[in-house]
């Protein structure tokens, strides 16, 4: 089986052909190919991981500042004369004039080739360097360092956040006055008043978000975890509690999460274990009252830096699961789905598009942005709902055990949550949107003025749209409160804009295809070079789309089935028009009254777990009633082996005639440049189909 690099050179080689059929004129590619093979032999796999992608990031820096600032590796210019990277400079200049100066007329088609070339293999999952890892952890520690410890003492097993919370705001951050011997400090007056009006706007902003804040968090409903887990089980929608499908800090299999080997005291006050953790009937003991720590796990992200996360005591994660439903549905019930929507990011995705048109809106990506939210920020965010903050604080893990670093540490921390808990993803969410909301209203805080702002504003974690306008306020409070905007990352002035994984430059997405593998040595790793040949072939990059294909067995090659875009539960190449099996053996099978096919499939070998007791019951208790499946917790499967090859399966019963003459319309709204359509073997379609509006 190839290699990584090896597939990504030869997929690199399908990239070269699809620019070739767009630009016969271009002049350069193959000494451009040439060279990038050259860069194989002598930087190995770190040329896709980190070398090409900092092109991307200068080439994204350059469309929002409108020049090109050239500088790390690959950067290379052409002459004193051409001031553009050296390195596919002919696509360079259909985006850049010679002066490295971006053109009035950008040819987006350039820019999307240019980002899928850079980005193919950013994201390929490989080991990290000791040291980086080491790094990344350093930065960690310190940042938890740095944070400002919390008001109300949340390593206590009991906290008091008061009724209304009025002794917590957050201008407290800000100083009240400058002394005389401060004032001394400064070199000049002009400097003095500069710092002076600053600290006196960032108060005013401060003010105005803290007003957001306990606007919203009134409206919030009183939380009441044991009736709210009755009301909704009375509904068939299950208690709320639940486990979640990652690790634990225990170390326990999925099956044995339930028994619950310890129950702290934190959690009794407001999740009492005779009415939370286990069923009526059951006659278990409340377990230790030790509470664990949660450990820290470091997990590939790219090779620049893995990603740091925690796993979560098992008791903590169990409630967790309910407060985060909790806030799912008070969110959708105070605003439906205008600021967040959790369920779906196409909201996010088409104010994306549209802001790189119009520039009316700005999208805002933040640094460690889990890392850096304190217990500090959030007793101040919620301090209108005491008994939300109260579970908060039950559920959350207040200490962390690093056994990654080269020296053993244990952490109190001071941040609400890392990566990992379930309560992290809609606290920070909740967060951000009540920040961004009070970065950019004018004037005084009504309701009213908040929802002038549903058009304009969307959160999804750390990831912010904003109206331009209220960019560097935002950035001001942010900073404030010791969370820290990625500049690098953040759009405001260009025509380029990027959030919730939707890249969109003038209108046009321009989201390139970044898999994490291209070597298809495995059953689960065929499956997703199946899918990346599927996501290059749908964004229009057809060559590059063939050659992964071929890195495939040519037995299962022959066994993939044509498959429509709107066709589910099939798997195979998709196609602009329609299903074709005219290509696969047939038969009848008399026993199931069905034609089936031979085509490629996974299947998985599951040894199947019997369960029972009262622990089985809190499962099933905790899962949603649907009339259409059985809520089976009797047994429980364990994947043992994934497999694949050809195996008989049903005939598609929607597919239609392979249209080998004529094409399907394009999807509803789509929109081509003048190139327009193109034959395909698997149909018409548009040359570039990464240029289709979402």
């Amino acid at each position: 089986m190839k290699s990584q690099l090896s597939v990504l050179l030869h997929v690199m080689q399908g990239l070269r052909e699809d620019v070739q059929a767009s630009y016969p004129a271009l002049k350069g590619l193959d000494s451009d190919f040439g060279r990038l093979s050259l860069y194989c032999q002598t930087r190995g796999l770190s040329l896709f991981t980190m070398d090409l992608p900092h092109l991307d990031s200068l080439l994204c820096a350059g469309l929002e500042t409108g020049h090109l600032s050239l500088s790390g590796p690959l950067s290379k210019r052409v002459s004193k004369r051409i001031q553009v990277p050296r390195l596919f400079s002919g696509l360079w200049l259909c985006v850049f004039d010679k002066d490295a100066c971006l053109k009035t007329e950008v040819d987006v088609t350039a820019v999307a080739f240019l980002r899928q070339l850079f980005r193919l293999g950013k994201n390929i999952e490989v080991e990290c360097s000791f040291d980086r890892i080491q790094t990344t952890i350093g930065e960690y520690h310190d940042i938890e360092q740095r944070l400002r410890p919390p008001t109300v003492w949340w390593w206590s097993d009991t906290a008091d956040f008061g009724e209304d919370g009025s002794d917590r705001h957050l201008s407290d951050c800000c100083f009240s006055n400058y002394s005389s011997d401060q004032r001394s400090l400064y070199s000049s007056e002009e400097e003095e008043e500069r710092e002076f009006r600053e600290s006196w706007m960032t108060r005013s902003l401060l003010n105005k978000v803290q007003q957001v804040a306990d606007l919203i968090m009134t409206e919030f409903s009183p939380y009441d975890p044991v009736a709210l887990s009755e009301q909704w089980e009375s509904e068939g929608l299950g208690t709320g509690f639940k486990h979640g499908p990652g690790a634990v800090s225990e170390k326990l299999k999925n099956w044995e999460k339930s028994e619950f080997p310890c129950w702290p005291d934190k959690l009794q006050r407001i999740f009492p274990f005779e009415l939370v953790g286990r069923t009526a009937g059951s006659d278990k003991e409340r377990p230790s009252r030790h509470e664990v720590a949660g450990r820290l796990l470091c997990v590939p992200k790219t090779a620049k830096s893995p990603r740091l996360i925690a796993s979560e005591p098992v008791a903590h994660m169990y409630v967790q699961q309910h407060i985060w439903r909790f806030c799912r549905e008070e969110l959708s019930r105070i605003f439906g789905t205008d600021f967040i929507d959790f369920s779906k990011q196409s909201r996010s995705a088409d104010l994306v598009l549209s802001a790189s048109r119009n520039r009316e809106l700005a999208t805002v990506d933040l640094s460690s942005a889990s890392d850096r939210l304190s217990c500090w920020t959030v007793e101040r965010l919620f301090r209108r709902n005491p008994t939300l903050l109260t579970a908060l604080h039950a559920a959350r893990t207040r200490y962390l055990r690093d056994d990654v670093s080269k020296v053993p540490n244990f952490l109190s921390l001071k941040k609400f949550a890392s990566q990992g808990s379930a309560t992290n993803f809609p606290i920070q969410s909740i967060c951000y949107l009540i920040i961004a909301i009070g970065a950019c209203i004018d004037g005084k805080v009504t309701w009213q003025s908040i929802r002038n702002l549903r058009s304009q504003v969307r959160v999804y974690g750390d990831d912010i749209i904003i109206p331009k306008t209220g960019y560097v306020r935002l950035v001001s409070v942010m900073n404030a409160l010791q969370l820290k905007v990625n500049m690098a990352k953040s759009y405001v002035h260009g025509h380029f804009r990027e959030s919730c994984g939707t890249d969109g430059y003038n209108g046009f997405c321009v989201t390139p295809v970044s898999p994490k593998l291209l070597a298809g040595d495995s059953p689960a790793s065929r499956r997703s070079v199946v899918d990346t040949t599927n996501n290059l072939f749908l964004k229009g990059f057809w060559h590059a789309s063939d050659r992964l294909k071929s890195t495939l067995p040519p037995r299962l090659q022959r066994g993939l089935r044509i498959v429509a875009q709107r066709d589910v539960g099939f798997a195979g190449l998709s196609s602009y028009s329609g299903s074709d099996e005219s290509h696969l053996i047939k038969r009848w099978n008399s026993r199931l009254h069905r034609n089936e096919v031979r085509a490629w499939s996974l299947s998985d070998r599951a040894h199947k777990r019997e369960r029972q007791g009262y622990s089985a019951l809190l499962d099933f208790m905790s899962r949603k009633h649907d009339p259409r499946n059985s809520r089976i917790v009797s047994e429980y499967g364990e994947t043992r082996k994934t497999r694949d090859g050809l195996l008989w399966e049903p005939l598609n019963s929607d597919a239609r005639v392979f249209a080998s003459e004529r094409g399907s319309p394009l999807p509803d709204g789509g929109r081509t440049f003048p190139q327009g359509l193109v034959r395909h073997p698997r149909g018409w379609c548009p040359k570039l189909a990464a240029h289709l509006r979402s």
